[in-house]
C-alpha cells in the first residue's frame, strides 16, 4: 500500500486481501481472520502503528475491524537495516508464473529467503567504482532445507524457474579438494546467489563475490580446480577400499593395508570444521585458535576454544603457549571431546618429552576424524559435501 507524504497508509482488509492475490472470505480462518492476525502481530511487534479517525470510520482494534472499514496506519519499519521490500513486479511475475507446475507462493517464499540473505549495498556504495562489498549469498542446500524444510530437488527446480525469470543469477566457485587430501577427492562448492538486474551486474557481483570467498581464511588450504562440472565419481577408491575391506574380514590384510585404509576414509570422511581449524592456524602462522577468533569479532568461539586450550594444558594462567605450535596445530585439529583425558595425558606426557613429537596417536595424515557434528563456522551456511561413499552399502555387498 502507497503512503502519502505524511507516510500515512490508508486502506481497507477488502482491497488488502484483493491486492495480494486472495479471495475476500468470511469464516473461520479465512483469508479476512488471516489477514486481521497479520495486522494484528505486526502491531504487536511494533512495525505499524494503527491511528485512530476524528470520525471512527477506522478502529484502532484490529479484532473489531470489518472488511469495507478503513484502516489508517504508519509504518515504523526501517527498510534500509533488517528488511526487504517486496515489488509489485515481483510479486507478480512468481504468483503468474507457468514455467513448471509448483506452488507459486512456496515459490515467492523461497525468492524472500534468498532476497533477504544477499547483501544489498548502500545506493551510493557501487561495486566497479568503490570495491564495495558484492551483493551476493551463498546458503548451502543443507541450510536451505533446515530453514525451509524443502528437497535438494525442489532447490534446483525453484532456481532455474527464478533464473527463467529474470530474478537471479547463480554462480559457484567450481569443484575443489583439500591440498592435506593424499587423494585429492573433489567436492562441489556452494552457489552463489544474486539478484537480477542486468547481466553485466549480476556477473560482477558473482565474480566478486566468489573471488572474496575464495581468500577467506576458512579457505585457504583449498585447491581449487577451476572446473565447474562436478562429477561425484571415486570408482577407484570404492573398489580399492573394498578390496582391503575383504582382506580384513579373511585375516590377510597388512599394516600398509590398513594405513591405506585409514588414509581412504580420512578422505572420505574429511570434517569441515577440523580442516576449517587447519585452515586458520595455517593462515595465522604461531596464533592460538583462540585469539583468531577473537580477532575475527567471534567472542562465542574465542571463548570455547580458550576454555578447550586451558583444560588441555596447553597455555598457562598468562595465556602462553606450553607446547610447540606445531604439537597445539595437532591437539586442536584432531581434538575429539570422547577423548578428552587421552589428549590431556598426551600433553602432559608431551611436556615433559618435548623430543617426542606425537605420542600415542597415529600421525594426523592417517588420524580418521570421527565426528558427526555440524561444522562450527560464523557464516558455515555455505558447503556442500557431495563426496561422501556410503561405507556400509560396500560392506553389504561384500
Amino acid at each position: 500500500m502507497a503512503t502519502d507524504r505524511k507516510n500515512i497508509i490508508r486502506f481497507t482488509l477488502e482491497n488488502m486481501i484483493k491486492q495480494c492475490g486472495f479471495k475476500v472470505k468470511t469464516g473461520k480462518n479465512n483469508s479476512i481472520d488471516q489477514f486481521k492476525e497479520l495486522l494484528f502481530i505486526l502491531q504487536r511487534k511494533s512495525l505499524i502503528n494503527i491511528l485512530s479517525d476524528d470520525d471512527n470510520i477506522c478502529s484502532p482494534l484490529i479484532e473489531y475491524v470489518k472488511p469495507k472499514d478503513l484502516i489508517i496506519c504508519t509504518l515504523t519499519i526501517d527498510f534500509t537495516n533488517k528488511y526487504i521490500e517486496l515489488e509489485d513486479d515481483e510479486k507478480e511475475k512468481i504468483h503468474n508464473q507457468e514455467i513448471d507446475k509448483v506452488d507459486n507462493l512456496k515459490l515467492l517464499l523461497y525468492y524472500c529467503y534468498l532476497k533477504c540473505r544477499i547483501y544489498k549495498r548502500p545506493k551510493d556504495d557501487q561495486l566497479v567504482v568503490s570495491g564495495g562489498r558484492a551483493e551476493v549469498a551463498y546458503p548451502s542446500f543443507e541450510q536451505i532445507n533446515k530453514d525451509l524444510g524443502i528437497t535438494d530437488d525442489t532447490i534446483n527446480k525453484y532456481n532455474k524457474i527464478l533464473v527463467d525469470l529474470n530474478m537471479i543469477r547463480i554462480s559457484s566457485a567450481g569443484n575443489w579438494y583439500y591440498k592435506d587430501d593424499p587423494n585429492k577427492i573433489l567436492r562441489e562448492s556452494v552457489n552463489f546467489y544474486t539478484l537480477f538486474t542486468n547481466e553485466e551486474t549480476a556477473t560482477n557481483n558473482l565474480k566478486e563475490g566468489i573471488k572474496f570467498w575464495k581468500k577467506m581464511d576458512r579457505n585457504s588450504n583449498r585447491i581449487f580446480t577451476g572446473n565447474k562440472n562436478y562429477k561425484n565419481n571415486n570408482k577407484v577408491l570404492n573398489g580399492e577400499l573394498g578390496s582391503i575391506i575383504k582382506k580384513e574380514k579373511l585375516g590377510t590384510a597388512t599394516e600398509k593395508d590398513i594405513a591405506r585404509k585409514n588414509e581412504i576414509l580420512y578422505s572420505i570422511k574429511a570434517n569441515d570444521e577440523q580442516y576449517g581449524i587447519h585452515a586458520l592456524l595455517e593462515a595465522n602462522p604461531g596464533e592460538l585458535l583462540s585469539d583468531i577468533y577473537y580477532s575475527f569479532n567471534s567472542d562465542e568461539k574465542a571463548e570455547k576454544y580458550y576454555e578447550l586450550e586451558k583444560e588441555l594444558g596447553v597455555i598457562n594462567e598468562n595465556n602462553e603457549l606450553l607446547v610447540e605450535h606445531e604439537y597445539y596445530k595437532w591437539v586442536m585439529m584432531n581434538y575429539n571431546k570422547d577423548e578428552h583425558q587421552y589428549y590431556v595425558n598426551c600433553i602432559d606426557k608431551h611436556k615433559n618429552l618435548k623430543s617426542i613429537k606425537h605420542i600415542g596417536k597415529p600421525k594426523p595424515e592417517l588420524f580418521i576424524i570421527e565426528n558427526d557434528s555440524e561444522p562450527d563456522w560464523d557464516d558455515v551456511d555455505d558447503e556442500e559435501d557431495t563426496s561422501m561413499i556410503d561405507i556400509n552399502a560396500l560392506l553389504d555387498e561384500m
